[in-house]
């Protein structure tokens, strides 16, 4: 059993004497609750969880354990599969009662805390007729999510939310202080629009807003396979119709009462309901098996898709019950992986897609709720920003691909990670941006979005050629490489750091 030693938890809690903060170990009431992860293939056993109420608080932590040479790390939304948020044996900084919002409406900046999540962003934005640059999903750490890049429904009008990131106050590893920005410390500002978990602990974020005082058209569809081809084809015209206001999500997931694998669309419209309508007719008009598309606040938005979930647990997506059958329901353990695509998508290939995903499914059971899907933001604005301007090197002809298995018993680990690798780098290889003959890393970046990687897959293919300068600037900001469970910056294999 991992416990930290006695006069190290004395110490420890010496030293936020007089403060809010609170330490959990084991044993403590609250503990098994806290240490629980959105993926069980995560849960550990954890030598000190620490809320933290204040910067100073969270500065203090991560000086005590940088000068114990104790293992640590950060949660924020806690929305991780590869146990980055969470460490065996030792601290882990609990930013989740970090969570205030100020807006000034004026100047349009929202100051945002490290523990926030993008429903608390939302929220408070649209109270002002604002809305940030966030993820689809508000559920997640509205840090963690901006700090690896951040595509939103907003992506195609303004951009990544780090290109909408105007500062960040960061905790550094020795436990100082310091506020990133173009002006103050911009090598280090550089490195956090794109890897920012590796440099630090981001307590605080300043985001330029934009004005979003109406409604939006969005909302889910299901349809049979049959379907899928025209569901394809929109796709392929999509980049030449848009004008920036519209998103499109198209993928694969399988209902209890279906025998195989359904296709689930995701419409945006940042319009009002005429225009939707006749911007994605193509898709409108065909018979669908469930449509929750409507128009709703931009601050409702974000949730549609959390993590759909909608379809097992809300039936969000419709009236009709789908609620799982005891020996179905899927249990707590999950993998996100990400690739990408170009357009125009062959339909065939696609179509091959299809069937590795259903056949995964139907082998096992218990990865019903799991989901593939293909996320076309449009690329105008972030495609503006050159590879090499922020840490993030991922801009350029193409869109990203996620997939979300989930599953139930721990024997199948290895098997459904091996299969879901094999999916996409499949879809990488024969759909992605590195099969095109003009293919060039400097130009067009690596394709893959930090925050889909998973551990197995070698650091140069996230950050490419910003690699250096990002291994450089860890000598000068975090010498001992004390933040490495997101990606290990420093790692000369494949594998994962689990320290």
């Amino acid at each position: 059993m991992p416990f930290l030693p006695f006069f190290i938890i004395s110490t420890l809690r010496r030293q936020l004497d007089g403060t809010d903060a609170e330490i959990l170990t084991w044993g403590c009431d609250g503990y098994d609750e806290c240490v629980q992860q959105w993926s069980e293939t995560c849960d550990t056993v954890v030598g000190a969880m620490v809320r933290v109420t204040s910067i100073d608080e969270a500065a203090t932590v991560v000086r005590f354990a940088t000068c114990n040479e104790i293992p640590f790390t950060v949660r924020g939304g806690g929305y991780s599969t590869s146990g980055a948020s969470t460490t065996h044996g030792g601290i882990v900084l609990d930013l989740s009662r970090l969570r205030d919002v100020h807006v000034n409406p004026y100047s349009r900046i929202l100051t945002v805390e490290g523990g926030a999540l993008w429903e608390d962003v939302d929220i408070a934005a649209a109270q002002y007729g604002l809305a940030v640059v966030g993820s689809t999903l508000n559920q997640i750490g509205a840090a963690g999510a901006t700090l690896g890049g951040g595509y939103g429904w907003l992506t195609g009008q303004y951009g990544l939310a780090i290109d909408n990131m105007l500062w960040a106050r960061m905790i550094l590893a020795d436990g100082s202080i310091v506020m990133a920005s173009e002006e103050q410390y911009p090598d280090l500002f550089w490195a956090i629009r794109g890897a920012g978990q590796s440099f630090g602990v981001a307590v605080e974020l300043g985001f330029r807003a934009h004005k979003q005082d109406h409604h939006v058209f969005a909302g889910t569809l299901l349809f049979t396979v049959d379907k899928l081809p025209a569901i394809v084809s929109f796709a392929n015209q999509f980049e030449t119709i848009t004008d920036g206001k519209q998103g499109f999500y198209f993928g694969l997931t399988m209902l209890p009462s279906m025998a195989q694998s359904s296709i689930l669309v995701v419409v945006f419209f940042n319009g009002p309901e005429a225009a939707a309508y006749q911007f994605f007719s193509p898709i409108l008009s065909l018979e669908s098996v469930m449509d929750g598309t409507q128009m709703l606040p931009y601050d409702s938005l974000n949730g549609i898709l959390n993590p759909v979930d909608v379809l097992a647990r809300r039936g969000s997506l419709s009236r009709v019950d789908i609620s799982y059958p005891a020996d179905m329901r899927v249990g707590p353990r999950k993998s996100l992986r990400g690739s990408n695509i170009t357009l125009p998508l062959d339909l065939d290939f696609v179509l091959s897609i299809y069937d590795e995903f259903n056949n995964v499914l139907t082998e096992y059971p218990q990865t019903r709720e799991s989901r593939l899907l293909f996320e076309i933001l449009p690329n105008i604005q972030l495609a503006k920003v050159p590879n090499d301007a922020t840490a993030f090197a991922s801009r350029g002809p193409y869109y990203n691909v996620s997939t979300l298995f989930e599953w139930s018993e721990a024997y199948l680990d290895h098997k459904i990670r091996s299969r879901q690798n094999n999916l996409m780098e499949r879809i990488a290889t024969r759909g992605g941006i590195a099969r095109q003959l003009n293919y060039n890393m400097s130009k067009h970046g690596t394709g893959l979005y930090a925050n889909y990687a998973g551990h197995n897959v070698p650091i140069k293919q996230i950050f490419g050629e910003n690699l250096p300068r990002l291994r450089e600037l860890k000598k000068k900001y975090d010498p001992h490489n004390t933040f490495r469970k997101w990606h290990n910056l420093n790692a000369l294999t494949d594998s994962p750091d689990d320290a």
